[in-house]
């Protein structure tokens, strides 16, 4: 298992990965997020295949974590707390003061994820997901 960074040449692969895990992005808003310099993207790979991916955007001293997945064959194996600690250790070398996101109240499983790394809710959108749940916005001060 190696961490590193990703860029657009890795577009297809993150799509791929996508398909079968969130669906969020199509392959042209893939490139568009890799082509960002305000992008900070990472991978794990397991023999040169992305097995997770962390997608965040850095703007001053604070980054947005945008995108966060484990291919579903190695999940709960720690890797997504290795990519947001991968994720730390850069906004460290950037100056970072704050980590923020957004999830869905119906997702028990991210918030538990996130609640355990000490992320916490500092907000909501009203029914902002298509089934209706809540996006509830969360925080983690470094």
């Amino acid at each position: 298992m190696i961490i590193k960074s990703i860029s657009k040449k890795d577009s297809s692969a993150c799509f791929e990965l996508d398909k079968i895990t969130i669906n969020l992005w199509t392959h042209q808003q893939w490139i568009n997020e890799l082509e960002n310099e305000s992008i900070r993207a990472s991978a794990i790979f397991f023999d040169e295949i992305i097995t997770g991916i962390s997608i965040s955007q850095l703007t001053i001293d604070e980054v947005e974590l945008r995108y966060l997945s484990i291919h579903p064959d190695f999940k709960r194996r720690g890797l997504g707390k290795k990519l947001i600690e991968n994720l730390i250790i850069q906004c460290k070398v950037d100056k970072v003061k704050r980590i923020f996101l957004e999830v869905s109240s119906n997702n028990k499983i991210a918030l538990n994820f996130y609640n355990l790394l000490g992320f916490k809710t500092i907000g909501f959108r009203k029914k902002y997901y298509r089934d209706g749940s809540d996006g509830l916005l969360k925080e983690k001060l470094l």
